[in-house]
Formats: structure tokens, C-alpha cells, sequence
């Protein structure tokens, strides 16, 4: 197969020239070109001239023996390779400053800074006990969370701004991502505890919750799905959307404070029942969710503050007592999704 005409055409010696005359300018004017497709608010981001941003991308492609920018009226659009040089240089700008965080941290007495990547239908005892399992043994990184979900979390983590996910099982770019398995969860439907219609006390029917109002997730997520699942088969209609989000805090708020219907992940929705908070109502989706899983990028050292965290995390999840906990060893793929039992009472969830 022929190489495309703006293939890069290195010297034998190309990683020896690359270290005596790359400079992080250099990395930060291509993530900033590759943001701004222009030379001249490159500069002003940079606080450059326009000539001086010019001459470093002649610099650049010379290094790399490729042309990586098309050059027009438009602006400064960067090519095949010049899309793959950007996404590089912003994973090695992302780690010059995770360096930076690390060196502060440990003058600072830390373990360490963590950046960690969480989806929100996690259970709330996880992370923190994990955090305080750390500290029972004189571990205590800083730590950064981030909240989202799975996908756009794996992309972050893939362009190293961020250590490590919480998340589903990603199927996306698998062969790049090492996952442990940990945790399989399953959905539950809730309501306030002191919702006029549905709250405490009283009997409720799927047809009741079909025509309240819900908050759910967006759409293509799991419960998204459960949700969806759990009313074609009964033959209901789909009911109402009033909010849809992401956000755990703002869909515990809507279900408390706004008379709103919604999906959690069985563990999630017992422990707010626990604190007086949500009702569980007697039917749930026979639909499991892709499991729970620790991901990280695949060979990769982890730095020892990430080592440490992945290592407790593990043995926190294995001793949680809600869900299915997986051993921490587990990698396998998750086994194939369940068909959806399409009767609304055939799988009941008892009240607690």
C-alpha cells in the first residue's frame, strides 16, 4: 500500500534530532494552533508574534519531514498528521503538568495527586472508603474527581488528563484500555419518599409510575435503556420526560424535591432509602448494565499514587455489600447482555 503524500519521511537519527531541538513551546503553539486554526490568535494565546508562530511551525515539519498544516485564506488547518501530532503533544503537555502536581504534592508531605474519572451511578461508600482505607495505611494522595460519563471520561484518560476511570465497560478503542472488572449492578425504580401519589404507604403499579413525570439520564446510557426496556415490554407507554442529566446530585434533588420518577442502580437507591430519602418501588428492569470497571491505559507503569489507589479500590469493591463484587484479579469482557424480561411484576424488588 502507498503511503499518503504527506507522510512523514524521518531520518535514521530522527529521535536524537527530535530531543535536542523540540522545546515545550513547540508542544504548546501545536495545541493551541490545533485549537485556534489560526496564526494570529495563536500568537496572542501564546503571547508570540505571528512571524515567530510561523517560523516554529516550519521548525516543526522540517523536525518531522512533513508538511502538517494546509495553509489558506481560511486560516492554518492542520493535516492527518498534524491531528496525530496535536493529540500527542497535549497528552505530553498533560503529563509535564501531572509532574508538576506530583512534585508539589510530595513537598507537600502527599502521596501523590490522583486524577480520577467517575460516572455518577457509582455508589457513594466506594470512593470514600477507599480514600479512607488509604489513610489507615499513611497513604494520602491529593485527589482530582471528575464526573461524567464512561466514553468521554475513557477519552480523557487516553489523552493522559486524567489517571484512571470508574466507569462501565468501555467496548470503544478496548485494545488501548486495561479493565478489572469489579462490580455488576442492577436498576431500581424510586420515587421521593414523600411523593403525594407513589411515596411511602402506599400501592403502586408500574401504569402509576407510567404517568408521572422522570428524570433520566441521556440517552445511549444504561439506564437510559433500562428504563426504556422496562416499558416496551409491558406494553405502557413511555412516560414523560421532565429533566434529563447526568449528574447524580441533580437527579437525587429532582426526585426528593420535584415529585419526579426515575432509575438508580439498586445499591445507589438502597443507600438513600436507608437515609430516608427515596422510596424503591416493587418492580425493576431484568436488565443488568454493563458491569462496573476500573480502567486504565494498557501498558503503561502507573505512577505509585495511582498504584496504591487502584489497589485499594479493588479490595474496597470486593468487600462492598450491596451488588455482585467481582475479584479483584477479574479482566474478563462482561458476558453477553440479558434479553429483558418484558412483564413489569415478574421480577419484583421487595419494599426495605
Amino acid at each position: 500500500m502507498k503511503p499518503p503524500d504527506d507522510a512523514p519521511t524521518f531520518p535514521p537519527d530522527r529521535s536524537r534530532r527530535l530531543q535536542a531541538r523540540l522545546r515545550v513551546q513547540h508542544l504548546m503553539m501545536l495545541v493551541s494552533l490545533g485549537r485556534h486554526r489560526n496564526a494570529h490568535r495563536t500568537a496572542s494565546d501564546l503571547g508570540l508574534s505571528q512571524p515567530a508562530v510561523s517560523k516554529m511551525v516550519r521548525e516543526i515539519e522540517e523536525m518531522f519531514g512533513a508538511r502538517l498544516f494546509d495553509r489558506g485564506r481560511g486560516g492554518m488547518h492542520p493535516n492527518g498528521v498534524g491531528e496525530a501530532l496535536i493529540a500527542r503533544a497535549a497528552a505530553l503537555l498533560n503529563d509535564i503538568e501531572r509532574t508538576s502536581d506530583d512534585m508539589e504534592a510530595l513537598a507537600a508531605g502527599e502521596a501523590g495527586h490522583l486524577r480520577l474519572g467517575v460516572i455518577a451511578f457509582v455508589t457513594p461508600a466506594l470512593v470514600a472508603r477507599t480514600l479512607r482505607r488509604l489513610a489507615g495505611e499513611r497513604v494520602s494522595p491529593t485527589v482530582e474527581i471528575r464526573e461524567g460519563t464512561t466514553q468521554p471520561l475513557v477519552d480523557q484518560l487516553l489523552r493522559r488528563e486524567i489517571d484512571c476511570v470508574i466507569g462501565r465497560y468501555a467496548t470503544e478503542r478496548e485494545a488501548e484500555l486495561d479493565q478489572t472488572i469489579f462490580y455488576r449492578q442492577r436498576f431500581a425504580v424510586v420515587v421521593g419518599r414523600r411523593h403525594p401519589r407513589l411515596g411511602r404507604g402506599r400501592r403502586v403499579t408500574l401504569a402509576d409510575a407510567a404517568s408521572a413525570d422522570w428524570v433520566v439520564t441521556p440517552p445511549r446510557t444504561a439506564a437510559r435503556q433500562a428504563m426504556s426496556a422496562l416499558f416496551m415490554g409491558s406494553g405502557l407507554p413511555s412516560p414523560r420526560v421532565r429533566i434529563e442529566t447526568a449528574s447524580m446530585e441533580i437527579m437525587k434533588s429532582a426526585l426528593v424535591d420535584n415529585e419526579l420518577v426515575g432509575l438508580l442502580p439498586a445499591d445507589i437507591a438502597r443507600h438513600y432509602e436507608r437515609a430516608g430519602q427515596l422510596r424503591i418501588l416493587p418492580f425493576r428492569p431484568d436488565v443488568q448494565p454493563a458491569p462496573l470497571t476500573l480502567i486504565r491505559r494498557r501498558g503503561e507503569r502507573p505512577l505509585p499514587s495511582v498504584e496504591r489507589f487502584c489497589e485499594a479500590l479493588l479490595v474496597t469493591a470486593a468487600g462492598l455489600d450491596d451488588g455482585e463484587a467481582q475479584p479483584p484479579a477479574s479482566r474478563a469482557a462482561p458476558s453477553p447482555a440479558k434479553r429483558p424480561n418484558t412483564t413489569a411484576d415478574s421480577n419484583p424488588l421487595p419494599e426495605r
